[in-house]
């Protein structure tokens, strides 16, 4: 108990060496004022990251939207290769092949005079 009471009047001494009762109020008033804006930076700094946050979660879930749309046509693409007739029409139209008695024609524009 004694050692609170002796640090309590060489703190009340060391402010009436710095200038009485009102300078003590001013350095509890400038001790707050840095304390709230502490206290707001620390809470902007997490408002700041966490709207950075959800501008990543809105990206990411569009670009989920747009690889689900891509698997559903490569779904679909791959149902269709496994008909014979639809898989033979896809590889005579890409490779521009033909059957042994067909003969393929080409057609050829002549400019215009």
């Amino acid at each position: 108990m004694r050692g609170w009471l002796r640090a309590k009047a060489r703190a009340k001494d060391l402010f009436d060496r710095l200038g009485g009762r009102r300078h003590r109020r001013w350095m509890v008033l400038g001790l707050t004022a840095v304390l709230v804006a502490l206290l707001v930076a620390v809470f902007v700094r997490r408002e700041v990251m966490i709207a950075g946050l959800r501008r990543q979660i809105a990206q990411l879930e569009a670009r989920q939207a747009e690889a689900a749309a891509a698997e559903k046509t490569l779904r679909a693409e791959l149902a269709s290769t496994r008909d014979d007739a639809t898989l033979e029409r896809a590889i005579r139209e890409r490779l521009g092949l033909v059957r042994p008695n067909e003969e393929k024609a080409f057609f050829v524009e002549e400019p215009s005079p």
